[in-house]
């Protein structure tokens, strides 16, 4: 019997299929695992997010959007602050 085809099959399928639609998934993704891996170094670090905002020197509200993953406007300065600030480090 042949294995049906899952909707991950066919968006994987599209995507090789087209090199510009993989490039946006690619950066896309890239984006949420950012705003995931911000909250899981915060955690690790047993940091709350207002603890780590005065570590890098901004306010709760800031770090809450950081960690939304609609949240787009990371720069490389506050990445590294925020790595410093929980004993991450940036890659």
């Amino acid at each position: 019997m042949a294995k049906r085809k899952t909707l991950l099959d066919e968006i994987q399928e599209e995507l090789g299929n087209d090199r510009e639609l993989n490039e946006l998934y690619q950066r896309e993704l890239a984006k949420l695992d950012i705003a995931e891996q911000i909250a899981t170094v915060r955690e690790r670090a047993g940091l709350s997010q207002a603890a780590l905002a005065r570590r890098i020197g901004t306010q709760q509200a800031g770090v809450a959007r950081m960690e939304n993953q609609t949240y787009r406007s990371y720069t490389m300065t506050t990445l590294a602050k925020i790595a410093a600030a929980t004993g991450a480090t940036l890659e």
